[in-house]
């Protein structure tokens, strides 16, 4: 490709030129998506931290406090071990999912607080030191990127407990976003929570913008049943009456997905896959599943609409292994389910155009990934000279509006030092930078330089 450039463009600025470039089949190692862990911590007995797959960007910690059920104030001893498992983690450059719970056996009811003052205290407490570590996320390379749940229920995932009525979400709700300062999302299990706890204002003014940026959906039963193990209802919207009691109501899948489309767009979701809607194919000699209800292009179409940025490496066994084993045709190249659905998740962007007319490139930029890139991040022309940075050029451009499944064009003039600065081996590069710490983002272009970015054009 780049001897390609070189003879149609060497370079003359009076002419017009349309370059079409081409995504690769690469993985790419990009934060704040992919396959996590569950690394578990109970903060009663401090143990010895370790990442047990350091290939991959994410973690999920689940901290268990059921020892502290019984009493408002979790210990300044506990305290310092949950701040000193955050740190190790961002320490670790990882992107952490964070899941505070009573229970990690399947019974809430018996194993949350039995007043809901208890919880609020404990939200207090925690809830500070999250704020602390975002707030430190300068300095650190790993982040908080979410708080699945509300503490209680089953698992901590939002079902099986006392304090899940509208109102009490709310209060828990509002009691995390004060205590963390609106800086870390909460991920709530279902659609229609995440509604009601939208429709119903009772936080302060400054959290008002919060709560619409501040929440998002997990779900840990992704094709469990037709309803994803209740996370979704039964009842078709078109169903219900047009009043502010359809949008507390829990519609059906399809319903469901087509408004996470909509809305989730720009958040930070995912969560972990069951094998209920018999998503295993008949391909693996699997005879336990006569036939396979939900086939591998519905299983895409229903991640994208989930706009999934993270999913479990390890549960549920049945569905990723057959993923692994079955394959598919992508860009040219077979690939294993496992493999497309991994290089997928959260944001993957790729150029697709380049136009130069006059003193202006026009890009396009096409996000095939399933969801988008919710850090900010700084996009910028680097002019080169044999092979060294000579200058940058930040474009007016966010790339978490970037939305996935579309493409965004964008015009960037050219300043005319560009130009006079020609010589031989002059190229011109397009760079991705997180904003925080300055960490490199990946295209997924075939002609990809890791250092300066995706080749645009060679001017020599």
């Amino acid at each position: 490709m780049i001897k390609w450039l070189k003879k149609h463009l060497a370079f003359d600025k009076n002419k017009d030129a349309d370059i079409q470039l081409k995504e690769s089949t690469r993985a790419l190692k990009n934060p704040g998506c992919g396959w996590y862990h569950i690394y578990t911590f109970d903060l009663s007995k401090e143990n010895f931290l370790y990442i047990d797959c350091e290939e991959e960007e994410l973690v999920l910690l689940l901290i268990d406090i059921h020892a502290f059920r019984g009493c408002e104030q979790i210990p300044k001893e506990a305290l310092e071990y949950f701040s000193s498992i955050l740190t190790f983690f961002e320490q670790h450059d990882k992107g952490i999912i964070l899941r505070i719970v009573y229970d990690t056996k399947g019974r809430g009811m018996e194993n949350e607080p039995s007043s809901i003052k208890i919880v609020k205290s404990h939200m207090k407490q925690l809830g500070s030191i999250i704020c602390e570590h975002m707030s430190k996320k300068e300095s650190l390379p790993g982040k908080i990127l979410v708080h699945q749940g509300l503490f209680v229920g089953s698992w901590g995932e939002m079902h099986g407990s006392k304090f899940l009525s509208e109102a009490r979400m709310k209060e828990l709700s509002d009691t995390f976003l004060e205590a963390t300062k609106g800086s870390c999302p909460i991920a709530v299990r279902k659609p229609v929570q995440l509604r009601q706890i939208s429709c119903k204002k009772t936080a302060s003014s400054s959290l008002q913008n919060a709560s619409n940026i501040n929440f998002t959906l997990f779900n840990d039963a992704i094709f469990g049943s037709e309803t994803d193990l209740g996370t979704y209802g039964t009842i078709q919207k078109s169903a219900l009456s047009e009043n502010s009691e359809r949008e507390k109501t829990p519609w059906a899948r399809e319903d469901e997905l087509s408004w996470q489309q909509s809305f989730m767009q720009q958040s930070f979701c995912g969560g972990e896959v069951l094998d209920g809607m018999n998503t295993v194919s008949e391909s693996s000699g699997n005879t336990d599943y006569p036939q396979r209800t939900l086939d591998w292009h519905q299983v895409v179409a229903d991640l994208a609409k989930m706009h999934v940025s993270y999913l479990n490496s390890i549960y549920s066994k049945e569905v990723l292994d057959d993923w692994k084993a079955h394959r598919i045709m992508w860009n040219g190249e077979e690939i294993s389910e496992y493999d497309y659905i991994g290089r997928h998740m959260g944001y993957r962007f790729t150029v697709t155009q380049v136009k130069i007319s006059k003193n202006v490139i026009t890009l396009t930029i096409k996000n095939t990934g399933f969801a988008n890139l919710c850090e900010e991040a700084v996009c910028r022309l680097i002019l080169t000279e044999n092979n060294e940075n000579i200058k940058a050029f930040e474009i007016k451009s966010d790339p978490r509006t970037w939305n996935s499944g579309t493409d965004t064009v964008i015009e960037c003039p050219i300043l005319q030092e560009v130009w006079t600065q020609q010589s031989q081996q002059t190229k011109i590069f397009l760079q991705l930078i997180r904003k925080r710490d300055g960490r490199i983002i990946e295209w997924a272009n075939e002609e990809y330089d890791c250092q300066f970015g995706v080749l645009l054009l060679s001017v020599d």
